[in-house]
């Protein structure tokens, strides 16, 4: 009976989870280069079960509860739409823009860039963008050009390379919040594929996440009303066996 009160309470805890990553997903669902998460479970305990029947039979295992364990980001590729303005960039297949904060490097998929008050590109609100060799990029106008390869030309002049970074495990990257990364060893991709004039959507799926949300919901609400139930039974028995 009290195995119950763990499963249930369990299980209300990992669709809690489930519910505000779904809700974080929606929300971002307008945010160029946003990366949907995923809620991971485990089992937490189990327990091997016998029938006793003048010997110990195994039945099998029981697991005691299920809990809420990471948030796993699925790193597939946004759309990829024409923006026509000059320092938007989006990438196509793997990697990450870099940009240098308060905090250190952080990789971003959102390329949607502007000039800070000194000419260097920029990420609002975050910091400047860097090169390929690691240094913030000097454009001084927004009279810019790239090619495939993320090479700029500002104002007819070479201004450098946007730096792509790759990591041999994106799984290991630790999410920053707003669409940003923090990771070690990123790597300058070999043949970066830079797509000028345009911005990456984010891979969410509206459709999907609304489900889930709504599956969420229905679910914890069923947790919610088991656990009156249960706990109406434990009181009506302890009551009864007092009596006795």
């Amino acid at each position: 009976m009290v195995r119950g009160f763990y499963t249930l309470a369990s299980g209300m805890l990992t669709q809690d989870r489930v519910l505000e990553t779904a809700g974080n997903n929606l929300a971002n669902s307008g945010t160029n280069g946003f990366k949907a998460d995923r809620m991971a479970s485990r089992t937490f305990g189990s327990m091997m079960v016998e029938r006793i029947d003048g010997q110990r039979t195994p039945v099998g295992s029981v697991t005691l509860m299920a809990a809420p364990d990471r948030e796993e980001t699925d790193f597939s590729q946004g759309a990829v739409r024409q923006t026509g303005r000059a320092l938007d960039f989006a990438l196509g297949g793997d990697g990450f823009f870099a940009v240098r904060t308060a905090g250190g490097t952080r990789y971003t998929r959102r390329g949607a860039f502007r000039l800070d008050g000194e000419g260097y590109l920029a990420l609002e609100g975050v910091g400047r963008v860097l090169g390929r060799d690691g240094a913030p990029i000097f454009l001084g106008t927004d009279d810019v050009s790239s090619d495939g390869q993320g090479n700029l030309l500002a104002a007819g002049r070479p201004a450098g390379s946007l730096g792509v970074f790759r990591f041999a495990d994106n799984a290991r990257l630790r999410a920053d919040g707003e669409g940003l990364y923090r990771g070690d060893g990123a790597q300058p991709a070999a043949d970066p594929d830079v797509r000028w004039e345009c911005l990456e959507d984010s891979n969410i799926d509206s459709v999907r996440e609304l489900t889930d949300a709504i599956t969420a919901q229905r679910s914890l609400q069923s947790c919610a009303q088991a656990l009156k139930i249960y706990d109406t039974v434990l009181d009506k028995t302890t009551t009864d066996l007092g009596r006795v």
